[in-house]
């Protein structure tokens, strides 16, 4: 197994959101030799106007995109889509299906095209919400269905493979790299974070101080609830675990 050291962060609300101690933490990532991989709910389009909006010369080693449903690895400067991944998680999945049981919710409204795929379907779920949560699960188990539910920022419904999810992208990643689990660090700052700070994972983790109430209140011996906001957090986060 390898020695070298990964962080796989979300984007928006955690990397994002500082520019100066986002291009600092950068920076002295890799300087460090730290690889980059973004764990987000974006897709690979998104990270690329992200780059040029932000003049970004640096890119991550790995884009973990649409909640963990689809991985690019970077190669010779371009990401390449690993197709493996789709094959691991199309087990069980059934989009239709799961879709149809989200038709009798009226709260829960599609969202855009571009943030749908074959392997997620999102919606926007802000009224009733822990009652049509509990009655999405119900359903899915009475129809025999495998899906993941994710819930975060109050708002954002995501319907995922039972394979998928930040979580297990992030451990996918880290077999392919051949890094060892405390050799990864994952970062976050809404619900949809907590899959990939799951104890049984073995990485650890960091919550930035501008998180969700959902993130606030995990607190496991292997997750680090940083004072400071956005890439400020994970840095103080970093440093707390020896990485910088």
């Amino acid at each position: 197994m390898s020695d070298t050291r990964l962080l796989a962060t979300d984007m928006d609300g955690t990397f994002i959101g500082d520019d100066e101690a986002m291009f600092g933490l950068w920076d002295a990532v890799v300087e460090r030799g730290i690889r980059l991989a973004f764990s987000t709910g974006r897709h690979l389009k998104s990270i690329q106007d992200f780059y040029a909006e932000k003049d970004a010369s640096r890119r991550a080693d790995v884009c973990i995109c649409m909640v963990g449903t689809d991985i690019h690895f970077l190669r010779d400067g371009a990401y390449i889509l690993d197709e493996e991944w789709h094959s691991h998680i199309s087990d069980r999945w059934d989009k239709l299906a799961v879709e149809a049981i989200l038709h009798g919710i009226p709260e829960a409204t599609m969202q855009d095209q571009q943030w749908q795929s074959p392997f997620k379907s999102s919606y926007y779920l802000e009224e009733n919400a822990d009652a049509r949560l509990r009655e999405i699960h119900e359903r899915l188990e009475a129809a025999g269905l495998d899906a993941k539910v994710v819930y975060s920022a109050d708002k954002f419904l995501d319907l995922l493979p039972i394979r998928s999810g930040k979580g297990e992208a992030v451990r996918y990643v880290a077999h392919k790299l051949e890094l060892r689990p405390e050799n990864v660090v994952t970062s976050g700052d809404t619900g949809n974070d907590l899959d990939m700070m799951r104890e049984e994972l073995g990485f650890r983790g960091i919550v930035v101080g501008n998180a969700a109430p959902e993130l606030k209140a995990f607190n496991p011996p292997h997750v680090y609830h940083a004072h400071a906001e956005f890439a400020a957090g994970i840095r103080e986060g970093l440093e707390k675990y020896g990485w910088l």
